[in-house]
């Protein structure tokens, strides 16, 4: 994994740096993909879910040779638990033909935050566990990456007191498998926020980025040089616009957070633009805010 996390870097900078006649082209086509899943092949995978019957939804893999026709390859096992789309869930791969999946569910602790993985290209699935602590809360939007048999999981979580009065404070929460998920550490509060995203760096850091603010206007960027035992937390500071769907890019040395973001308005729907900063000194200090132009963009 780590070798191909290094190949996708490398090929990264040489396109910015010989293809790409401007870095916002490189950004927003980083951006445009954040969410694309591919095997070694070059398939593209997404998740679909299908409202059932009665109750809750199903969720099915779909592959594409071509990013335009889509079929069913498969369907998530799901025994008893209740799951819809709006929750939250996050599919990621190694590059190769393994592939894992977060999503939020009826269970342990009032909504849970299960794990279910595939090593054929999704065509089978281990049955779903979950893998926060069994504590009352309310959980949603879930994150994973993968580093080998690393694997990496935060999710949203709003406290909820049970009968006995157990609860614990809301917040960003994170925990984590260094053996393919068959066993899981404790769940970690990272801090107050929300749209979360996670990405593991070059050299194995693993930043979680997150927006906060009473204005929604500051990113949060909290990392991990050992593998999510200890977390240190910068920030961007105040943002001239309100921030959503943050996402990080990482090129040699350089962190590039790239987001959408709009000027508080009172009297009109927001206008959401795409913008980025990017850092040097590992997230320390941060450019101007610059916003990329996608006109330009798609012209040049």
């Amino acid at each position: 994994m780590k070798l191909l996390r290094t190949g996708l870097i490398f090929l990264g900078v040489v396109l910015f740096l010989s293809g790409c006649r401007r870095e916002s082209d490189f950004l927003l086509t980083g951006y445009r993909k954040r969410n694309l899943v591919q095997d070694g092949k070059g398939n593209q995978y997404r998740i679909v879910f299908k409202e059932r019957v009665l109750y809750g939804s199903e969720i099915s893999v779909y592959r594409s040779t071509d990013g335009k026709g889509w079929e069913r390859v498969s369907r998530i096992p799901i025994p008893e638990h209740e799951v819809y789309e709006a929750w939250g869930y996050s599919l990621v791969s190694d590059g190769r033909n393994t592939f894992a999946l977060v999503y939020i569910g009826t269970g342990k602790g009032k909504k849970a935050v299960y794990f279910t993985k595939s090593l054929d290209n999704c065509n089978t699935w281990t049955e779903p566990v979950p893998v926060n602590e069994d504590v009352p809360a309310q959980r949603n939007y879930p994150v994973i990456a993968m580093e080998g048999k690393n694997i990496f999981v935060a999710w949203s979580e709003e406290k909820e007191t049970a009968v006995s009065g157990e609860c614990r404070a809301s917040g960003i929460y994170f925990c984590s498998s260094n053996d393919g998920g068959e066993n899981w550490g404790e769940d970690i509060r990272i801090g107050e926020g929300e749209d979360l995203s996670i990405g593991v760096g070059p050299d194995g850091t693993i930043w979680l980025v997150y927006v906060g603010g009473e204005r929604k206007n500051i990113i949060f960027l909290s990392c991990s040089k050992d593998r999510g035992k200890n977390w240190h937390t910068e920030t961007t500071g105040e943002l001239p616009v309100m921030v959503r769907e943050p996402h990080i890019i990482f090129a040699g040395r350089t962190i590039y957070l790239i987001f959408q973001g709009a000027s508080p308005a009172v009297f009109r729907p927001l206008e959401y633009h795409v913008f980025y900063l990017k850092s040097e000194d590992g997230g320390k200090s941060w450019s101007k805010i610059i916003r990329i132009k996608e006109k330009e963009v798609d012209d040049g």
